[in-house]
């Protein structure tokens, strides 16, 4: 229980901080390279992303070692705590103070978050309805075209918005994309057990890398949006919420609570949807690069000088000529 516990801490604490590591160097990225493999070959050639990279699969290792130590869903709803971790690094760099409300609406987000997964967590890993091996190949297909289509929707309403509108619809993008790479990597690690020769020959292998590429992007491209307190808690939310519904809708698994339990699931998004709506309106716009200081106007340049000089036999200051009319 102790090596379950600090290992899903542990998690939490990398998976947030590469979070927030990421979407400070990406937030600086042109935003030309929104959507575009050219993002992320920009990125990669700054080392703090790169650190970031390396903590989020630390992360990963820590996240694997407290799911085979404990429950899925204890361990879930520890991990849901990088939000926490991802908003206060942010702040701490940002320097600008949250409110009340906004820390109220984060706490809130992770709290609905941790209850739907221990409400919705399924009963055992075998699917309920008995599926067979190819039968389970493609509910895996169906679930990852679904997540996959709905984050390309999503991924291009972004694109063509601005504002809050694009965080949002980026970040959602984002989240679902998560989910499509989950939904892989669970037909992977069923493949994975029946030898090199099946892993080589499975559809899941290619599909995990093309995901998984696409997922970094999509991130990415939200966290270059440079508004955090929107796209960091719309990620940690969309990403459970669609993996659970993936897996019960289309996977058959089974959740462990009946009726009871489905109406407090179905509260505890409406809770999270709620405290997202809340943190996206108290988010504070995103920093301006400082504009530079106009440059200073020339000085006029003086008169010329005539060619010679002044007459010494002529009068400095002559009276001007008397012209009669008439004359």
């Amino acid at each position: 229980m102790i090596v379950m516990i600090v290992s899903a801490l542990a998690a939490a604490a990398l998976y947030g901080a590469g979070a927030a590591i990421e979407q400070r160097q990406a937030s600086a990225a042109p935003q030309s390279a929104a959507g575009r493999p050219r993002l992320l070959l920009l990125l990669a050639r700054q080392p703090l992303w790169l650190l970031g990279i390396a903590t989020q699969i630390a992360g990963f290792a820590a996240h694997a070692v407290a799911l085979k130590s404990g429950p899925l869903a204890t361990v879930q709803m520890l991990v849901a705590a990088e939000l926490v971790v991802a908003v206060v690094i942010v702040r701490i760099w940002s320097g600008r103070p949250l409110s009340k409300a906004s820390w109220a609406a984060a706490l809130t987000v992770v709290a609905a978050i941790a209850a739907f997964l221990v409400l919705t967590s399924p009963a055992g890993h075998a699917h309920a309805a008995g599926l067979s091996h190819h039968a389970a190949g493609a509910a895996a297909v169906a679930g990852a075209v679904t997540a996959g289509a709905a984050a390309v929707a999503c991924a291009a309403a972004g694109l063509r918005a601005a504002g809050r509108r694009r965080a949002i619809l980026l970040a959602v993008a984002a989240g679902l994309a998560d989910s499509c790479s989950a939904v892989v990597t669970l037909a992977f690690s069923h493949v994975a057990s029946h030898g090199m020769i099946a892993i080589v020959t499975s559809w899941s292998v290619y599909t995990l890398v093309v995901a998984g590429a696409a997922n970094v992007l999509l991130t990415q491209s939200a966290y270059q949006t440079g508004r955090p307190m929107i796209t960091l808690p719309i990620i940690s939310a969309v990403a459970p919420i669609a993996s659970v519904a993936i897996g019960i809708g289309i996977l058959g698994e089974a959740p462990r609570t009946g009726l009871i339990g489905g109406i407090g699931a179905a509260a505890a998004v409406l809770v999270t949807s709620l405290a997202l709506a809340c943190l996206a309106r108290l988010a504070p716009p995103p920093e301006q690069p400082p504009r530079p200081a106009p440059a200073p106007e020339p000085a006029p340049e003086p008169a010329p000088e005539p060619a010679f000089g002044p007459d010494p036999d002529r009068d400095p200051d002559p009276e001007p000529e008397r012209v009669l009319v008439g004359c």
